[in-house]
């Protein structure tokens, strides 16, 4: 028998799992299942809960992406909204801005969330929209208790808060943010969702709610017009795949950056990682680094609304085009390369998969750490500040313009056999950490043969800026100093900033938060990452 491990282990079940950073939210997608319902179903019904359990990094007022698996097919979901009728890059200068602004009524889009649950819900769902959301209403009234983890992130995000809302008391009760047990309540968000389960697209993209987000942005400087809330933000679309060591791996395409994952994977494929991890996980950690920051660089030329500029996915994943990237890696070097995507961001992943083995891979993200800052009054949502990835060179595929799509940082993914079959649902959140997540994860379980658990638990390194990164505390101190040995110029920063927009690494220094569920035999096997408060649970 091993030594005792006070580790995780992977989570068991026959019929259905959940798997949520928010253990509510978990327990919520479990409960749905047991009652009957499907994938879609509980999918649903966790998102308005980590909406509530976890505001500060997804919501209402947000984007979504997903994948299902439904009956044997995989379909994919692109939930991301489209910029303002009025939203130009020269209206943008014209306010005083030489690049976009992190946060505020100018980096507001349309919110595509609400679109992409419901459009998951109209062609799969099997129970009454009103019963999904109950549960989020009903603790939405009554209240939770706060986790620990999220409390911190709570804590970083309220400047923000106060500084762009006169009266933040709906997210910072009492004039301060909740500490971990704190009893959180949220009625205005509670009716929202009331509303949103008996009336559906209308009671958000329309009426009241919809007039409240239009007064809010267009008095701080934004650009919505009401019209811009009558076109359908949802899409289906066809998933991007590439092999990676006889594996399929599918992702969104552009405009999100799922072809960040399949050529990091393809650039790497061409090297033993089982060796160079056995041999010097500097190395192998290295080649990993050198990957990603090259198909940043790729994703941040080329990736945008492809009903603006369509990106040569077919070609950036050809075996030539491959090549000469791989070669531009030094195995005992750090590259200059830039890295695409926002650093910072705050994002929600959750997995869940039913007895049929249909199953929901989604990420749900206001962007940044409580969005633009804005509360809408009354409402109980905050809206996201996804515009803030603009760019406002002229001659950018990204540039801002009108019903416009921005380079979207948020991707959920699956997992295909040798022989094609399915066999696993994964995600990572935050920011440019979740190609980056999605990566590793991959070369934990193919190619250095770690359980499911072990493989979300293993420490991660994480591309930033040039040659910045950020390397996890590891049992071996040695790795990050070969790596800086390497010219890798190595950042930490786990202590709590005070202000949202002081320089600071502490969420540079995050290496996300993972969820998994893969099929196992007759059973499930699910994963949920300790570095937020997270769950895999079922039934």
């Amino acid at each position: 028998m091993k030594p005792f491990n006070a580790g995780r282990a992977p989570v068991y079940a026959r019929h259905g799992l959940a798997c949520s950073s928010q253990p509510l939210a978990a327990a919520v997608g479990r409960d749905i299942l047991r009652a009957g319902g499907n994938a879609v179903d509980a999918a649903v019904a966790m998102a308005a809960m980590v909406n509530l359990t976890e505001p500060m990094m997804n919501g209402l007022g947000g984007d979504c992406f997903a994948l299902v698996r439904f009956d044997g097919e995989i379909f994919a979901l692109n939930g991301s909204g489209r910029s303002g009728s009025r939203c130009t890059a020269e209206a943008i200068r014209a306010q005083g801005h030489s690049r976009m602004p992190k946060a505020g009524a100018a980096t507001v889009t349309v919110p595509g969330a609400l679109d992409g649950y419901l459009a998951l819900h109209e062609r799969f769902g099997s129970m009454d929209l009103a019963d999904l959301v109950a549960p989020a209403v009903d603790y939405a009234e009554e209240g939770y208790p706060v986790g620990l983890k999220i409390a911190q992130v709570w804590h970083w995000g309220a400047s923000k808060l106060q500084h762009f809302n006169t009266m933040p008391e709906a997210y910072l009760p009492g004039g301060r943010p909740p500490i971990a047990g704190d009893i959180f309540q949220q009625a205005d968000l509670a009716a929202t969702w009331r509303r949103i389960g008996r009336h559906g697209r209308a009671a958000f993209y329309g009426g009241p709610v919809r007039d409240a987000i239009l007064d809010i942005v267009n008095s701080r400087g934004g650009f919505l017009e009401a019209v811009d809330f009558d076109t359908v933000q949802a899409e289906w679309v066809e998933p991007i795949r590439a092999k990676y060591r006889d594996h399929t791996v599918l992702e969104l395409p552009p405009n999100g950056q799922g072809i960040v994952v399949l050529e990091a994977l393809r650039i790497l494929e061409d090297h033993d990682l089982k060796a160079s991890f056995a041999s010097d996980e500097a190395v192998a950690s290295h080649l990993i680094l050198e990957a990603l920051k090259i198909a940043f660089a790729d994703a941040e030329r080329h990736v945008a609304d492809p009903r603006f500029r369509q990106a040569p996915v077919e070609r950036m994943l050809s075996d030539d085009y491959i090549a000469t990237r791989r070669s531009l890696i030094d195995p005992a070097r750090a590259l200059d390369n830039p890295c695409a995507g926002r650093v910072y961001g705050d994002t929600t992943y959750l997995t869940v998969m039913d007895k049929d083995r249909n199953a929901v891979s989604l990420i749900t993200s206001i962007s940044d750490v409580f969005g633009s800052g804005l509360i809408v009054p009354g409402a109980g949502i905050v809206l996201h500040n996804r515009g803030a990835d603009f760019e406002l060179e002229d001659d950018h595929p990204n540039v801002a313009a009108p019903g416009k799509r921005v380079r979207h940082t948020i991707l959920p993914a699956m997992l295909l056999d040798p022989a094609g079959e399915f066999t696993m649902t994964f995600g990572c959140m935050g920011a440019n950490m979740q190609p980056q997540g999605q990566v590793q994860i991959l070369v934990n379980l193919l190619d250095r043969g770690m359980n499911l658990q072990e493989a979300l638990d293993a420490p991660r390194v994480r591309v930033l800026d040039g040659r910045r990164i950020s390397a996890e505390a590891h049992a071996d101190p040695r790795v990050a100093h070969k790596l800086a040995a390497m010219g890798h110029q190595v950042s930490v920063g786990d202590e709590i900033p005070q202000d949202w927009e002081a320089p600071h690494d502490f969420m540079r220094s995050f290496e996300g938060s993972a969820q998994a569920i893969a099929i196992s035999g007759s059973a499930l096997c699910g994963a949920s990452d300790p570095r937020l408060d997270g769950i895999a649970v079922g039934y």
